[in-house]
């Protein structure tokens, strides 16, 4: 299992673009892919679950992957998190 701690810079947080975005990578992938946010967790493969965790600019978001292909996942989160 790969975990990675992100702080949220863009101001609307995982709104409804990134959080399709993310999802729409993450569709790709065989691993299990868990974002937590102020103790709360989601489905990082369901939009509307990326959604419901209300993270903002400034949150800490902590992206756990695990399976076959977690390095690879992990790499297209960072890309992702990164840009925004």
């Amino acid at each position: 299992m790969i975990e990675r701690r992100f702080i949220l810079k863009d101001e609307m947080g995982l709104h409804a673009r990134p959080a399709a975005m993310l999802m729409m990578k993450m569709s790709n992938v065989l691993s299990r892919v868990e974002i937590i946010c102020k103790g709360e967790r989601a489905d990082g493969k369901d939009a509307m679950s990326i959604m419901a965790l209300d993270a903002v600019a400034g949150d800490e978001v902590v992206f756990c992957i695990e399976g076959p292909d977690e390095e690879e996942a992990m790499q297209a989160v960072e890309l992702l998190m990164n840009q925004r």
